[in-house]
């Protein structure tokens, strides 16, 4: 297949609903150089230049790592509607930071809480956790560590691995006895295939 024709399936790709078929949505960019950028909401990326289809990053590929995350996290709060009882959930994606924000719905000012906050070094394929921060009303029911989890399957699928780092010293000895690796005694531990994140019986 072309990547012309690769193109067009993802434009015309959408799914059938009541009979409707439905286009797949794509956002369009214009970059400095005058190429344009299209991404679908499948994940596929194009760069157009001059009309011609120049360039294609597949949804799936280690370099959308980013947005694989976030999709993780949302996908994470649907399933758990608990979750969401109470709250409503934002995100900042970038290709090197992620932040997910939390608002009560009830709260009559804008002011938001941190869920978690990641950074992502691509140079080293390393993924540092710096924040998670889990409501009192939400706490002991293993969320922390289940979205911990979410992440580490994505960043094992790409050869990253997964720190977490600033951690409150009871937070750093639970995830010790968890069986996460010591990297910096009472400051980084590593997540690795090891460490359970399973809530225990």
């Amino acid at each position: 297949m072309t990547i012309e024709e690769k193109y067009d399936q993802d434009l015309h790709g959408g799914k059938e609903i009541d009979g409707l078929l439905r286009y797949n949505g794509h956002y369009r960019g214009k970059e400095d150089d005058g190429s344009t950028t299209v991404k679908f909401d499948n994940g596929n990326f194009y760069v157009i230049e001059d009309g011609k289809i120049t360039q294609h990053i597949d949804g799936k590929d280690e370099y959308f790592i980013n947005d694989h995350i976030v999709d993780a996290i949302y996908k994470f709060i649907d399933l758990n509607p608990l979750m969401s009882k109470n709250y409503t959930y934002s995100d900042y994606n970038a290709q090197d930071e992620i932040d997910f924000y939390t608002k009560e719905k009830t709260s009559a000012t804008d002011s938001r809480g941190r869920l978690i906050r990641l950074v992502i070094n691509r140079e080293s394929k390393n993924i540092e956790i710096s924040n998670i921060l889990i409501d009192p009303s939400l706490q002991h029911k293993g969320f922390g560590k289940k979205i911990i989890r979410e992440i580490f399957i994505i960043a094992s699928k790409h050869n990253y691995r997964l720190f977490l780092v600033q951690m409150v010293p009871g937070f750093y000895k639970r995830m010790v006895n968890r069986g996460a690796e010591i990297i910096e005694f009472e400051e980084i531990v590593e997540i690795t295939a090891a460490t359970s994140l399973e809530d225990k019986k």
